[in-house]
Parts: C-alpha cells; sequence; structure tokens
C-alpha cells in the first residue's frame, strides 16, 4: 500500500503500490512499456471533513476501497471508519475500480463524507449498521493498541516483528556524538566477543534476541473500553436505533455507558446496575467514538495524541501486516486484562465467517478459479490477475490455518463423528479437513501410517506444480497442509457436487482403486498431454481389470473430477514426479530395476518406511539439462566425424573426451556414456514449469552460483551451431544417423531429437501396463536409475564442491535444506552428505549443520507421536518435560509435580463415574533423557541412515561441537512452540555433569503455533523484469540494470503489496546497485526497506536476515552512521551465533567489518581481537598459507602499527611477506610490495627504540606531549564526500600520549581508506565505477594513506586473480549479483 511510503509522512500518503519504490535518484525513470501507459500513477486531492486537504498518488487499477484504507491509517482520520468519498456530488462505489470513475483524474478532489453531514440525507452508506459499529469499536480498539507487540508475539492479524529500528534508531536525526560516554554505542556485548561461549559454561542468551523497546510505561488511555453488559439491545430500542451498546472506564476513574445509533455514539444514563438507555441531558452524538472519548476524558485526549504520535514515529513496513502469518518461538509475559472487544473478536467473528464479510462464509474454490480465469493478455490485466490470486491464496491459507487449529482443539464436529479420531474429517467455512493418518488401510501397501503422512506434503508439491504451469481449463484444488499438536490437518477447498456423489460416480479419470479400474476423459486427455510435455511425463498405457486399455498422460493415482461448475478439476497428485528407487528396498523384487554398481556399492537401494517416496522437480530438470548437454557434445562430435570421413581428415577433437565417446558410440549404448566436462552450477529452471517457490525473484538473487569459465558455453555455444548447420535443408542421411545415435545413447524418448520423458508409474506393483509397453517400460526403469545415480554421484558431489569452494554456505539447518532443495536433492540424503564431508576439515560446518537437521527432524517424528498422547489439560507440562528430556540430562524429572493431586482431585468430584488411568502411568510421563536419546538415535539410524554417536545431550554436544541454543533454536520453530523469554541455562554450571533441577518448567510454554505449507503464487512479468534488470546488470549496464529492477519492484509492491520476500530481495539489489554508482543514502534508504522486509517475512533470527544487516552496516558507515553500523554488525554476529556457531565462513566478514569500524573510532584492542579471529577463521576455512590469510595479516599490521606496536606489526607483515614469496615468487610484485612494506615497518620500530634509548639515557624525570592526546587518534576529515562525521571525534586510544616525542607520527586511519578496505571486505568495487560516472572529488591524502590504498588494491586484485569471487574476503552472501557487478566493473 502506499502510504507505507516512507516520504509519504510529510508529503501525504501515496496509494500506488509503485509508490514505495518512489525513486530516490535523479535520472531514473519508469520504463515505458506500451501497456503499462494507462497504469501511471496520479494525484487526487483529499479533504476531511476535520482536518486539512493533502495529497494523494493513485494508480487507475486500484479500488476506491483502497483510499478508504489509506484514510484509516493516516494519523489525521485514522478515527473515522464509516465515511464515503464523494467526487462532484457523486458517491463513489467502494469496490470500483480508479479507471472506471467519471471525471477522476490528476488533481481531482475528493470529499469524505461522515454521517453527521447534511450530504448524509442523499446516501445511508454513511449511516452505522450493527456491522459497522462493531468494525469502528474493533478499529478504536486497534488504535488504542497499535503500538503494542502484542499481535506480532501473539501470531494474530497477520503482525511479526522487527528490531532494526530499535537498533539503529533514526538514522535522519542520529549524528555523531561528541561526548566521551558516547564510546558505549560501540562497545560490543560480552556475549558476541569471539570464544565467548568457549570460555567455560557459557550458553549464547537469548534475551538479546528481543531488543524490547524501553520508552517508559505504555501509553493507557482508558481504563476500560468494552462492550457492556446489557447487550443486546430489546425489541423497544432496536426500534428507535440502539445497535450495541459501549461502557467506558476513565483514566479519571469515571464510568460511562456508551450508545451506538446510526448517527453515531451518545452517553446514555444507564449504570452497572440499572438499565436506562434514554441519552443524557444535552446528550452530544459524535459520529467517531473517538471523538466522543475526548470529550468525556481529557486524559484520554492527551494521552491519545501522544499515543498517534508515537505510532506514527513507527516505520509503516511496522504497522502493516505480512501475507502469511510469522510466529516467533520466543515472546516475553503480557498482564492478561479483561477485554470484551478481544472476546467478541475471538468467539464470534473468526469462528465460521470472515472478519470483511460479518456473517458471511466465502465460497473458497470459486473464488480461487474464478481468480485464475481472469483475463490475462495485457500487462495490467496480468497484473490484477496475479494480485487477486495472492491475494485469495493468502487469505484462504489464514482461514484454513484458524479452522485447523480449531479441528485439532476438537471445537468442530466432525462429518462422521462415530468413527475414530483418526478416520474423521471436518467441512467448516466451505473447506474439507482431514487429518493424516491411514483412513481404512488407504496406504496399507505403501507404508501404512508413515504413507499417509508424506502422502500429503507430495500431493501439495503436485498441487503446486500443476498451478505453477496454469494451464487454462485444468483446475487444482486451494490446498494447505497445517501441524499443529503433532496433527497434520490438510484443508482443501470443494469441488462443487463432491458431497451429492460417491467418488466412483464422479471420477472420469485415472484410478481410485490403485489401478483396477482405471478410466480416461477427452477433456483430461487433451489437457493433461500438454502438461505432460512440460513435466517431462511419458504417456504411458494401463491395462484395467477389464482388460480395457487407457492411455494416460500422469500418474496413475491422479483423479479427474468434472464438477457440477463444468470445471474439469484434479486431484491426488502425489505420485507426479517419478519415485526415487534408491529407497525402494522394501518394494518386491520383481518390480525393482537393479541399480547401478555405483550405487549398490554405497548400500544403495535402502529399506524405507513408504514407498512414497520421489524425486524432486529441481533434480528432474538439472538430469534434462545434464543429458542435453552430453546430446550436443555427442552429435556434434558425430557430425565432425562423418563430416571428416567424407573428407579423408579426422579433426582433432578439443574436449578431451574423444576416446570415451567413440568407445561408447561405437557400443551402442543406450545409457548415457561417461562424458566428462564441467558442470559447475545447476540450471535455470523456468518458474512457469516448476512448483517450487524458490523459483522466485528471491531465489534469483539468492542463489549463489560459481562463475564459470568461457570453455564450457563456447564449446556447447559451437555443437549448437554445428547442429545448426546440418539442420539446414534436408539432412543428410548420415548426418541424421549421427543425431540418432546420440539421441539413443542418451537414453532419449524420440529416436531423431532430443526429448526425455519418465514413467510416474513405475514400480507400482498394482499397475498393468499393456504388452506395447513392456520394452519402453525396461528403458524407464534405466532412465530413473540414471537420474537417481546422477543425484547421488554428480548433484551431491557437486554441492559439496561448491560448498568447498565457498560458492554456497548454508548458515543454518533450513537454509541448508533450501539450498539442498534448489539443486533437486531430497532430505533423506543428508547421510550421504555427511558422509562426504566428513573427510574435508574445512567443511566442518556444513557437517555439524547436516547433523543437526538430522537430530531435530528425527525430534520432529518422536515429538510429533509424543504430543498427541499427552492430555489436553497437560500439554504445558509434557512439552516442558519433553524439553527437559531432550536438551538437558536432569536426571531428577518429575513432570507432574505439583499437578497431579490437582487432577485426580477433579476426577473424584464426578460421583458414579470410573476413576482415570492413574496418571503416574502416563507414558509420555515416564519419559526420561537416557530414554528419548535411545529413541533419537534409533529413529535417526532407520529414517535418515545415519548413526549418531551420543547417547544423551552431553556427548551430543562434546562430540559434534554444537551448542546447545542452535538446537533449542531450530527445534521450537519445527515444531511451532513459543517459549517465554528468558536465558536458559542450558548448559550445567560450575562443572556439573548434569542439571540438579529441570531447565524448563509449565510457565515457559506459553503456546503451541501452527506450522503451515502452502502454495506460494508469483508474479511472472515482475520475475521476468527482474531476470532481465540481472542480465543487463551482469554485463555491466547499471543504469539500465537499476530502472529494471525497479519497475520489477513496482510491479511486486502492486502484486503483493509491500511485505514479501521478492520485494526484500529487490531492495537489496537496488540497494547494492545505488551504492556502486554513489548513491550512499539511496541505498541505505533501500536497505533499510529490505532489512524490515526480512524481518517481517522471514523472522528475526533467519540467516537471511543477518545478511541484511551486514549490508546495511556497511551503507550505514559510508552515509557516516559509525555507532549503527557497529550495532547493526554487533546484532548479525550474534545472530550467526545463534544459527550456527563461531566456525563458519561467515564470521571471517562479519569480524573482518567490525575489525576494521572499531579501528576506525579507535578502539585498537577489541579491533585485534575480531581481525585475529577473522585470520584463524580464513587459516580453516581456505587452509594456510592463503591469500586471504595474508590479507588480514596486513590489516591486523595496520592495526598495530596504528597501536604503535611496531614489533608485532613486523611479525604479521612478515608472514605476509612469506605467503606471498612461497605462493607467487620473489620477483612478483605483491611480494616487492610487501617487502618494501616490511622495510618501511622496521624503520619506524628501529627509530621507536633508538628514541626510547635516548629518552631512556637521558634523565628527565618526566615526559612530556609535544601536542594534543587527540592528535594520536584518527583525524577523521570530510574531504571524502562522506558527511556526518565530525572531525573532532573523541577516541580512545591505547597508546601512550608520550609517542610523540619519541619523533615517531603514528599513522592513523582516515574514513577513505577504511571505507575502500569494508567495500573490499564486502565484494564492492566502487572506485573503477565512480571515476567514470562521477566527478573526481577526492583530494590529495598522505603518502601514509597512499600507500595503504596502493596495498590494499593490491591485495585485492590478487586475491580476484585467485578466482575468489572478486572480494578480499569472502562474503558469505545471498547475493549472486555483487560478483557480477565486481566482473563488469572490472571490464569496465
Amino acid at each position: 500500500m502506499t502510504e507505507l511510503n516512507e516520504e509519504a509522512q510529510n508529503s501525504g500518503s501515496s496509494l500506488s503500490n509503485a509508490a514505495v519504490t518512489t525513486d530516490v535518484r535523479d535520472g531514473v525513470s519508469e520504463k515505458q512499456d506500451p501497456e503499462a501507459i494507462e497504469d501511471v500513477p496520479f494525484t487526487i486531492k483529499i479533504i476531511p471533513s476535520h482536518s486539512e486537504p493533502f495529497e494523494l498518488q493513485v494508480s487507475s487499477f486500484e479500488l476506491v476501497q483502497e483510499i478508504h484504507r489509506v484514510l484509516m491509517d493516516r494519523e489525521e482520520t485514522c478515527s473515522c471508519t464509516c465515511f464515503s468519498l464523494v467526487l462532484n456530488g457523486q458517491t463513489l462505489d467502494m469496490f470500483a475500480e480508479l479507471k472506471s470513475v467519471e471525471g477522476l483524474s490528476d488533481g481531482a478532489e475528493i470529499r469524505v463524507v461522515e454521517g453527521n453531514r447534511p450530504l448524509v440525507l442523499k446516501c445511508c452508506l454513511e449511516r452505522y449498521s450493527v456491522r459497522e459499529a462493531k468494525n469502528h469499536v474493533r478499529h478504536v480498539h486497534d488504535l488504542l493498541y497499535s503500538v503494542e507487540p502484542c499481535d506480532a508475539y501473539a501470531g494474530r492479524e497477520q503482525m511479526s516483528l522487527t528490531f532494526v529500528n530499535t537498533i539503529t534508531g533514526d538514522l535522519d536525526r542520529k549524528s555523531v556524538q561528541s561526548r566521551i560516554d558516547s564510546r558505549m554505542e560501540f562497545t560490543p556485548p560480552e556475549h558476541i566477543l569471539p570464544g565467548f561461549c568457549n570460555n567455560g559454561p557459557h550458553d549464547l542468551p537469548l534475551c538479546p534476541l528481543h531488543p524490547l523497546e524501553h520508552e517508559g510505561k505504555p501509553i493507557r488511555c482508558v481504563r476500560q473500553l468494552n462492550y457492556s453488559n446489557w447487550n443486546p439491545p430489546p425489541p423497544p430500542r432496536r426500534l428507535l436505533g440502539d445497535l450495541i451498546y459501549i461502557f467506558f472506564h476513565t483514566l479519571e476513574d469515571k464510568r460511562y455507558h456508551i450508545t451506538a445509533c446510526p448517527r453515531g455514539f451518545f452517553v446514555n444514563m444507564s449504570t452497572e446496575n440499572e438499565f436506562n438507555p434514554h441519552p443524557t441531558p444535552h446528550a452530544y452524538v459524535a459520529h467517531s467514538l473517538v471523538d466522543l472519548l475526548k470529550q468525556l476524558s481529557p486524559g484520554f485526549k492527551r494521552n491519545f495524541e501522544a499515543l498517534l504520535k508515537r505510532r506514527a514515529s513507527k516505520h509503516p513496513f511496522e504497522r502493516v501486516p505480512s501475507p502469511y502469518q510469522v510466529h516467533s518461538w520466543l515472546a516475553p509475559s503480557f498482564e492478561h486484562t479483561p477485554d470484551s472487544v478481544r472476546k467478541e473478536e475471538a468467539f464470534s467473528s473468526r469462528m465460521a465467517c470472515e472478519e470483511n464479510l460479518p456473517g458471511q462464509t466465502r465460497d473458497w474454490n470459486e473464488e480461487l478459479q474464478v481468480t485464475h480465469e481472469l483475463p490475462q493478455e495485457r500487462l495490467t490485466e496480468r497484473l490484477l490477475r496475479d494480485r487477486a490470486i495472492f491475494k485469495s491464496n493468502s487469505d484462504f491459507v489464514a482461514a484454513a490455518t484458524r479452522a485447523a487449529m480449531s479441528v485439532v482443539n476438537g471445537d468442530i464436529m466432525a462429518i462422521n463423528p462415530g468413527e475414530t479420531r483418526k478416520q474423521q474429517m471436518f467441512i467448516w467455512n466451505n473447506m474439507f479437513f482431514s487429518l493424516g493418518f491411514d483412513v481404512k488401510d488407504h496406504y496399507k501397501h505403501f507404508g501404512g501410517e508413515h504413507a499417509a503422512y508424506v502422502a500429503t506434503s507430495s500431493d501439495l508439491s503436485g498441487v503446486r506444480t500443476y498451478s505453477m504451469l496454469d494451464q487454462a481449463g485444468l483446475h487444482t484444488l486451494g490446498t494447505a497442509i497445517i501441524d499443529y499438536r503433532g496433527f497434520r490437518v490438510t484443508a482443501q477447498t470443494i469441488i462443487p457436487g463432491i458431497l451429492e456423489k460417491e467418488q466412483e460416480q464422479l471420477v472420469v479419470y485415472g484410478s481410485i482403486d490403485f489401478g483396477k479400474t482405471v478410466l480416461t476423459d477427452k477433456r483430461y486427455e487433451d489437457l493433461l498431454s500438454k502438461t505432460a510435455k512440460q513435466l517431462k511425463i511419458r504417456p504411458h498405457k494401463v491395462v484395467n481389470q477389464n482388460g480395457d486399455v487407457v492411455q494416460l498422460y500422469s500418474s496413475i493415482d491422479c483423479k479427474g473430477i468434472v464438477g457440477n461448475d463444468r470445471r474439469t478439476y484434479i486431484l491426488d497428485l502425489l505420485r507426479t514426479f517419478p519415485p526415487d528407487l534408491n529407497y525402494f528396498g522394501s518394494c518386491p523384487t520383481e518390480l525393482r530395476p537393479e541399480l547401478p554398481a555405483s550405487l549398490t556399492a554405497l548400500g544403495y537401494p535402502y529399506n524405507h518406511r513408504h514407498l512414497l517416496s520421489t524425486l524432486r522437480q529441481e533434480l528432474i530438470e538439472a538430469f534434462f539439462e545434464f543429458r542435453h548437454e552430453t546430446f550436443l557434445r555427442l552429435a556434434a562430435f558425430e557430425i565432425q566425424k562423418i563430416k571428416a570421413e567424407k573428407a579423408k581428415v579426422l579433426p582433432s577433437m578439443t574436449n578431451g573426451t574423444k576416446e570415451s565417446e567413440e568407445e561408447n558410440l561405437a557400443a551402442d549404448s543406450p545409457v548415457c556414456p561417461p562424458v566428462h566436462f564441467v558442470r559447475e552450477d545447476s540450471p535455470k529452471i523456468d518458474p512457469q514449469a516448476t512448483g517450487d517457490p524458490s523459483h522466485s525473484v528471491a531465489s534469483v538473487v539468492t542463489a549463489k552460483k560459481p562463475t564459470s569459465s568461457g570453455t564450457q558455453s563456447d564449446d556447447l555455444i559451437l555443437m549448437k551451431k554445428l547442429l545448426d548447420t546440418g539442420s539446414n535443408g534436408e539432412l543428410e542421411d548420415l548426418t541424421q544417423q549421427a543425431i540418432q545415435r546420440a539421441a539413443k545413447a542418451v537414453g532419449s524418448a524420440c529416436p531423431d531429437r532430443f526429448e526425455l520423458a519418465f514413467n510416474p508409474d513405475v514400480c507400482q506393483q498394482f499397475v498393468t501396463f499393456c504388452d506395447s509397453e513392456l520394452e519402453a517400460l525396461e528403458a524407464d526403469k534405466a532412465l530413473i536409475c540414471d537420474a537417481c545415480d546422477f543425484l547421488v554421484n554428480k548433484q551431491i558431489p557437486g554441492f559439496v564442491k561448491d560448498c568447498l569452494n565457498l560458492y554456497v554456505t548454508p548458515q543454518d539447518s533450513r537454509a541448508l535444506v533450501e539450498i539442498l532443495h534448489q539443486r533437486g536433492i531430497n532430505v533423506r540424503y543428508l547421510n550421504r552428505l555427511i558422509e562426504l564431508v566428513e573427510r574435508k576439515p574445512s567443511l566442518g560446518y556444513l557437517k555439524r549443520l547436516c547433523v543437526i537437521e538430522v537430530l531435530i527432524r528425527s525430534a520432529k517424528h518422536i515429538f510429533k507421536n509424543y504430543i498427541q498422547e499427552v492430555d489436553p489439560m497437560l500439554l504445558s507440562v509434557g512439552v516442558a518435560h519433553f524439553l527437559n528430556c531432550f536438551l538437558t540430562s536432569c536426571p531428577n524429572l518429575t513432570p507432574l509435580a505439583g499437578i497431579d493431586e490437582q487432577v485426580l482431585r477433579l476426577s473424584r468430584n464426578k460421583k458414579g463415574k470410573k476413576k482415570p488411568k492413574n496418571l503416574q502411568e502416563m507414558a509420555w510421563a515416564n519419559e526420561t533423557s537416557a530414554s528419548l536419546w535411545a529413541e533419537l538415535v534409533k529413529e535417526a539410524k532407520e529414517y535418515y541412515h545415519y548413526n549418531i554417536n551420543a547417547a544423551d545431550i552431553d556427548a551430543f554436544c562434546t562430540h559434534y561441537e554444537i551448542h546447545r541454543v542452535q538446537l533449542l533454536r531450530a527445534f521450537c520453530p519445527t515444531v511451532g512452540i513459543q517459549l517465554l523469554l528468558r536465558d536458559y541455562p542450558l548448559t550445567p554450571s560450575n562443572g556439573a555433569k548434569h542439571h540438579t533441577k529441570p531447565v524448563f518448567v509449565t510457565e515457559d510454554i506459553l503456546s503451541l503455533y501452527p506450522i503451515v505449507k502452502h502454495l506460494h503464487p508469483h508474479a511472472t512479468d515482475a520475475y521476468h523484469y527482474f531476470t532481465t534488470g540481472q542480465a543487463r546488470i551482469s554485463t555491466g549496464h547499471l543504469q539500465e540494470g537499476f530502472e529494471l529492477i525497479n519497475e520489477a519492484l513496482s510491479l511486486l509492491n502492486s502484486v503483493y503489496g509491500p511485505l514479501h520476500p521478492d520485494i526484500g530481495a529487490c531492495n537489496r539489489l537496488l540497494a547494492r546497485l545505488s551504492y556502486v554508482m554513489g548513491e550512499h543514502q539511496a541505498a541505505l534508504l533501500f536497505q533499510h526497506r529490505a532489512t524490515m522486509v526480512s524481518e517481517r517475512v522471514h523472522g528475526i533470527d533467519n540467516p537471511n536476515t543477518t545478511t541484511e544487516y551486514v549490508h546495511f552496516a556497511l551503507y550505514s558507515f559510508a552515509c557516516g552512521h559509525i555507532g549503527p553500523a557497529l550495532q547493526l554488525l554487533y546484532r548479525a554476529r550474534y545472530i550467526a551465533l545463534m544459527c550456527h556457531g563461531e566456525i563458519h565462513p561467515e564470521m571471517i566478514q562479519i569480524d573482518t567489518n567490525i575489525g576494521l569500524m572499531l579501528q576506525m573510532i579507535g578502539e585498537l584492542d577489541l579491533a585485534l581481537v575480531f581481525l585475529e579471529n577473522a585470520l584463524s577463521l580464513s587459516r580453516t576455512f581456505y587452509g594456510e598459507k592463503n591469500l586471504k590469510e595474508a590479507f588480514t595479516c596486513h590489516l591486523i599490521s595496520r592495526a598495530y602499527t596504528y597501536r604503535g606496536d611496531f614489533r608485532a606489526a613486523l611479525d604479521y607483515e612478515k608472514r605476509r611477506f612469506a605467503i606471498y614469496k612461497d605462493r607467487l615468487g620473489p620477483d612478483n610484485d605483491y611480494t616487492r610490495d610487501s617487502d618494501e612494506c616490511l622495510r618501511h615497518l622496521t624503520q619506524q620500530a628501529v627509530t621507536r627504540a633508538r628514541r626510547v634509548a635516548e629518552l631512556a639515557a637521558s634523565s628527565v624525570p618526566k615526559l612530556t606531549s609535544t601536542g594534543d592526546p587527540k592528535t594520536l587518534g584518527p583525524q577523521i576529515t570530510d574531504t571524502d564526500g562522506i558527511s556526518g562525521i565530525s572531525p573532532a571525534y573523541p577516541l580512545r586510544t591505547l597508546m601512550p600520549t608520550t609517542l610523540s616525542s619519541y619523533g615517531v607520527t603514528l599513522p592513523v586511519p582516515t574514513v577513505t581508506t577504511t571505507l575502500e578496505t569494508l567495500n573490499r571486505v564486502n565484494g564492492i568495487l566502487v572506485l573503477q565505477l565512480r571515476t567514470q560516472e562521477t566527478e573526481q572529488t577526492t583530494e590529495s591524502q598522505s603518502t601514509e594513506d597512499t600507500r595503504a590504498r596502493i596495498k590494499l588494491a593490491a591485495d585485492c586484485e590478487l586475491i580476484s586473480e585467485e578466482k575468489l569471487s572478486g572480494q578480499c574476503l569472502d562474503v558469505v552472501d545471498s547475493d549472486n549479483v555483487l560478483p557480477d557487478v565486481t566482473a563488469a566493473l572490472s571490464v569496465a
């Protein structure tokens, strides 16, 4: 929404979503798209009835309703909810598009008309109804609590947390302080110092994760504002206009009863004990309840104005709801006060109805299907369609989540109440709910309950895939999976008419009895034949029990149903992709094909708990691309060979694979020959042909790919040209034969061209193929075996190789899973990944992340069954007991102490009832740490085939060097546990072997929240703009790329609203581009938004948020905000410690940034602590004597030089020189440069020693300084174009103030050199660009300053030559654009 524009606070709100991306740089204009001309924003004038007019920017395809929302959010008009908008005397329809309003153009004046105005007589829209009155009271109630984070912590209203503004403060007003006590702003907290958790039994504190604002006590405007107990009005009073009664208890301890009538609100004469609805004498009827409350209570008037000011001071991104609910696993305790408005909200409006349609329910299926059927020929139509799809889906997910929680809590009656709990089904709010259990042994032959549980996820993946294909005429159901309290609930929309007939009468395509009865339909054949090509599904023929041959274009489980609305629906899409034969060990031998020897040697196939394991779509795409490249090489080789035979000359091949290819081609093997060529990254996947949500704008930015050399692409281009030249006109017979042989060699489904297609029904024991399919069936099995082999022997080793080269650096276990999924690697292959990284010491962090993920998922499996057995009265007791068993080794666990007697006493009150089972006999209460860990080890072995070498939490953390807080942070969000915000002593204190009392108590468990999986609709046009802009950036056209990305951001805002991961990715990229082009303030603005978006949609402790903090810190430093920059880095390091611990490549970048900034302000001792830790980590991840170690040694040497410790500076510079000499030789320029620096330092050290000796020899009783002691600190100037830094900045130098008496002039760091070093550390080379596109404003620097720049530039250029992505230190960054920008700048 446009009110989210930051500049709107001063110059009026903006309605157009594109206005959030207002250009902050001159010269940036929107891309002129002919279809987008009518969407150019225009400005209208809003004239409220009680405040000054203001201008508002709108877009033609917005609704009038959006203007209503803007007015309800603005400070001046937020107290009004029941009003109409009038243009030229005509009341505007709330649901009309602005472009359809006659006379609405640029400069038009719209008046806000309330109910007590004269114009109300012409129209009753402004009069209150019961619905409008309740909405108004609710809105006022929300305003009174709008500055409190209660909704964000409680997981309501799509609100979530953000603390970036708490960390940085108001950057616009912040200036560098000049007092000595301002050093407190730069002092790092003790818990983020390197080695804190390793020095003694220290646990990382949890309270700093939520730096709650301390702005004094909350602003209280009322003591109580509730619905009166006299509600509802009696019939006689209804006839007189009484709608509802409200009770108001003022701060002055006065009590009023208020009546809501169609004209507004007035005070009646009722009391708490007497009902008298008549108005008081001289009653004042106010259209707004806020106006009436101001008249009744001076305290309300005073505090409400203060409340609005505090609310207005918050960034708009802090106030708007996110598309999907983000929960916090930690929350403080809030005082629970009586609130009838909250009661009304909880028990009425949300149970069966929607808040925007009180008293009505929404037909979710019709709404979702209609949005997909909207026209999409023009850009504006596509934007409206994408926005409608996204909004309907987000509303459906929110409603399904609320209803699923009610299902689990027992608030909704089942449609089959006579069945057992596991077999019950529910219908609520036009949605169908089922539990994830094996109903009537449906999955008996596929794994029972385990298969039923995983079938829901597989079905959601299939729905996501077909939805993203967006095939016209083919419809899928709205689907969401909610995991809550150990139960899995699947929510689906209802096909019209499906409840009127039996399923056998409805299905017209597919099979409902595992292949006995197979049906087909012409309509589905036409539709699914198109999707089969895109999904690479081979059409295959099966035989039903009657002997009829039926051709299928999907798996046999896919069912087609034609609803009463005549739409063609497909459902049960759990087998959309081919099976994973590596986990089919329990499949009958006659059905399971023999795997290649390379897989059997590794122990495949594994016996798995179910037979529903399938390959991921990303793997199918990667395997397809791999085979396609192989086909090109083989075909090109064969064509060249044939042409050479004709010319009697066989040219030599350039790819080094001639011999192996000739042997394989001679054998005519149907299996792809082992063509050896470099494959460094996974293929790009068309977002329209995949259902994975990762293929969005955010994934394009965050997918970090290595820079491949031009050899591979040149070879492929050459081979494609050879094929093209051979295909001109009629192909010769020999050339056609060559292509056929290449197609056969790679297993192509078509003999005369490359085409791969998979059969998803392979290895199903109840599927009978016709005789004509037998030969193709063997080829299908061989192809799937090759894909499984490609997964194990290509994709997983390729991922490990990228991790070794630091192209990919997962920052926590969840990020690891996302990256694995993007490469088509299933989580069940973690054991294979651990085996590969165990032999590589530099990947110890990756092994720890893998082991954490195995442990957490095993614990989730056990917790799911555990919590189902816990009585609803003892849920918090059971959760606390499980956490104690899991994360502590306390031997004295008595979870029911103090509770069992009370429950038993309640049970005795029921006379004649049989006493319940003794609580001490409950299985969950008898769980111990030893028994739980025995189950965990067994679960990890059986499901993930990995041996956890630990019998308890102490042994586990010691063996794998993992901190318990990492496990707590990973486990709680996985199962949906919200804990009380406090520091938990997870590690026994004072060297004790175990805890003497439980760490977690009942009061620590605040709530259980749902984990939701759902579809992720995407904005197609914005995605294309983004990819095009990224391509332009990679070629060096930064300005054009900036405009394209800005246009993509505008489109994303119009579809998603202001908060979405893709919007955060666009803002991050725009910030990086602005910074590279020298616009630091613009970069700060974009990055500020990106950071807030990341916190709101990902979470405050998500690794992506850590990356945003690091970027934000750099741009803040460049704009002169040194204190906030350091605070941002401290928080980034804190979150990183919580995610992955101390030993991780990301820490190199963070510690180097912190060290350089601390060095800049004179905190040299602290700077050396972080720099030396970065040096130690660089050795760990890059090996001894690497170039990054040399660069860090030089930074440390300079820090010691600033400190005056020339001996230590010499030692580190010698190490740098030794590395260069060993790696590059003595004659290299870098080696000679280091040697020159050594001589310079040696000369300074000798001079200092001589002066010290002279002073010691002389009998001078007291040493005096020859200048101001502050001259030893950094002399910060403003000659480098950086504003906001005081030239007389107070610094705490750790040097003796008398060194100037020694005759030694200490070098001092300047802002220019520090910023240039920070740029290189973060992988940004700005100098080349600024010298080309901006005026040269750099003034002359000192000789020492210039020498420092030359050395830093030399080091960084050298590291770039080592192909370390052009960065001085590894950027553990999710941006893939940065190396492209750097490369473009280098070329320029």
